[in-house]
């Protein structure tokens, strides 16, 4: 449990990061797939294309949106920001592509430490 918040806090730092410190551009070209968190009658769909930046400095002919779907394949280019010229995922602008990271890493961290902790203090038996 300790190792599984860690992850999480750590997913949400770089989702965080790259909000912060990214390069916002548009991905273009998008081409989609139906996720498997899709539930019967509403396809949910992850999208991969090449990114343009702003700036225009730079370009990546592919990389993938990290864990976001889309209700429907998006027919105009998307807002996402990306580490650099060498990223392979982009992350969404908004608290949705870190927050919930940072919530479940926020419980299971401390959570993993009190049971390592607690399941660590044996109880001696009482003598009689």
């Amino acid at each position: 449990m300790i190792f599984a918040g860690l992850y999480f806090l750590g997913t949400a730092a770089f989702r965080l990061h790259t909000q912060l410190t990214g390069v916002e551009g548009t991905l273009v070209e998008a081409e989609c797939v139906v996720s498997e968190d899709s539930e019967k009658g509403k396809p949910l769909y992850e999208c991969a294309g090449s990114f343009h930046p702003a700036d225009r400095s730079f370009y990546i002919p592919y990389l993938e949106v990290a864990d976001t779907t889309f209700p429907a394949v998006p027919k105009e280019p998307v807002t996402v920001y990306v580490d650099g010229p060498g990223a392979d995922t982009a992350v969404m602008p908004g608290k949705d592509a870190w927050l919930a990271y940072a919530v479940g890493g926020g419980v299971l961290l401390p959570l993993g430490i009190f049971m390592a902790v607690r399941g660590g203090r044996r109880r001696t038996p009482a003598v009689a």
